[in-house]
């Protein structure tokens, strides 16, 4: 009978452990003052810029305001940026609820798949991506790879496609 109740037990505790796969996704526990903020930019496909984030567009308002303060083996410096595909990554967030994926937007620098985002939560449209809307998402690429929800924010002359989930 013990036998019995201790492999009950294990189930039940195994089956609450693993993830169930669903398209909605609940907090996961990321301590987001571990991961600073990075810009990250590239150009021709290629990878042309990586820094720490120090203060920069936090906000949707700075949509066309391309400038940022960044940390590198250096010092801090202020950044400008145009031109090109840049992405801020502002790091894990924790979020109460559960948030259903609405868009997928692909990224594309010098014809090169660059990024994939599972966007979770508002769905809105491509443009309004790519001017500095801040979104939540799970991202899927050659230097970007995150399996938490971060918060983005996309910049540039570099070509994006949504596909809406309906």
């Amino acid at each position: 009978m013990r036998k019995i109740l201790l492999c009950l037990c294990l189930v039940i505790f195994l089956f609450s452990c693993s993830d169930s796969g669903m398209d909605a996704i609940a907090a996961r526990r990321v301590d987001p003052e571990a991961y600073p903020a990075i810009i990250t930019c590239f150009s021709g496909g290629s990878e042309i810029l990586r820094q720490e984030l120090i203060a920069g567009p936090f906000a949707d308002e700075y949509k066309f305001a391309h400038e940022v303060v960044v940390k590198d083996e250096t010092g801090i410096h202020s950044l400008n940026f145009t031109g090109g595909l840049c992405i801020i990554d502002r790091g894990p967030v924790l979020v109460s609820e559960e948030l259903a994926v609405t868009d997928e937007l692909s990224c594309y620098s010098g014809a090169r798949m660059i990024v994939t985002f599972e966007v979770y939560g508002r769905e809105t449209t491509v443009d309004e991506y790519v001017e500095g809307r801040t979104f939540l998402a799970e991202a899927n690429g050659k230097t970007l790879n995150a399996d938490s929800l971060h918060e983005y924010l996309v910049f540039g002359a570099g070509a994006c496609i949504g596909l809406e989930t309906i």
